[in-house]
């Protein structure tokens, strides 16, 4: 299929097959896509689910500008500028690269040119990976580097990058991480120039989320937060799973309502069977439920990701 009735330009997105879980969800990659450019103008032109693939024109926007907000999408893999002319009977030349083809191509009467403008990078993805990355922790006393600390359970760089997406930042936000754990979604949050602040009750962590996040770190239960009211312009954290900590976590659920400010947004990355609990309870304080995603992460970890508005009252 061509593009001719509509575009003699435009791009064929690739979504990530796998994200450290068990795969991408095609719905959920195309949301992210779509937030990460909800500023320009874009037209979806053919969807192929089965392939993870879409393609889009995007008028008014650069190549430039087009990759610099590509970098930020955790489940995009590869972006080509496809531009289609008449086919005058001239050889062709394309090669595969792993899985898409780059080059001139040949569909009927059409002649369609294929450059990659974007491909994620995979070394920057497994360098900063849970297992590979350093943190700092507080054992017996003494300060250390841990490397791969919490591996298991902390997020990995492109759920990181999705969360915060389908968050819809403006950049110029100052957010929370009450459960910061290891700092994986304040990494993403400090990479774009958000101002993060950190808390979480574990003293182990102490060190690696003051360095982190330049010294903006509260030793602190989220069930009683040492922050005044309606500071925060958003709440992004990912509260523990385990059962053995739910009832903590539900009682948590005030005090993130109490910090957050008129019209600011709450991110929770959650267990499934906290889901119900979580969404009623802030429904009926008067948050407005935004988006909501299944998340497929390590084995069969089924997770949630919904976002909250507070309403003004």
């Amino acid at each position: 299929m061509t593009m001719s009735d509509h575009y003699s330009e435009y791009y064929q997105v690739f979504f990530r097959t796998k994200s450290g879980g068990r795969g991408v969800d095609y719905e959920t990659a195309k949301a992210e896509f779509l937030t990460v450019y909800r500023d320009y103008r874009v037209e979806i032109l053919l969807e192929l689910p089965s392939k993870m693939r879409l393609h889009v024109a995007i008028p008014d926007i650069s190549n430039d500008q087009l990759v610099n907000l590509a970098k930020r999408l955790g489940y995009t893999y590869g972006i080509l500028k496809a531009q289609e002319e008449p086919y005058l009977g001239e050889k062709l030349h394309a090669k595969n690269t792993a899985r898409w083809v780059v080059g001139t191509i040949r569909i009927r009467d059409k002649k369609i040119h294929l450059t990659e403008i974007y491909r994620q990078d995979e070394i920057e993805r497994l360098e900063n990976s849970p297992n590979k990355r350093s943190f700092l922790i507080e054992k017996d006393g003494e300060i250390k580097e841990a490397k791969g600390y919490r591996r298991k359970r902390a997020v990995s760089p492109n759920d990181a990058k999705f969360i915060i997406n389908i968050s819809e930042l403006n950049g110029d936000e100052t957010i929370i991480d009450p459960f910061a754990g290891t700092g994986g979604l304040l990494i993403e949050c400090l990479s774009r120039g958000i101002k993060a602040f950190a808390s979480d009750i574990d003293p182990v962590v102490k060190p690696g989320l003051a360095k982190l996040t330049d010294n903006r770190f509260a030793l602190a239960d989220a069930r009683n937060l040492p922050f005044k009211d309606n500071i925060f312009d958003a709440v992004i954290t990912e509260p523990p799973f385990s059962n053995k900590y739910r009832q903590d976590v539900l009682d948590s659920l005030p005090e993130i309502c109490r910090i957050i400010k008129q019209n600011g947004k709450i991110t929770f990355l959650i267990a499934q069977d906290m889901y119900n609990d979580i969404k009623n309870y802030m429904i009926e304080k008067g948050f407005s439920a935004r988006r909501d995603f299944t998340l497929r992460r390590h084995g069969k970890l089924i997770s949630r990701v919904i976002t909250f508005e507070k309403k003004p009252i």
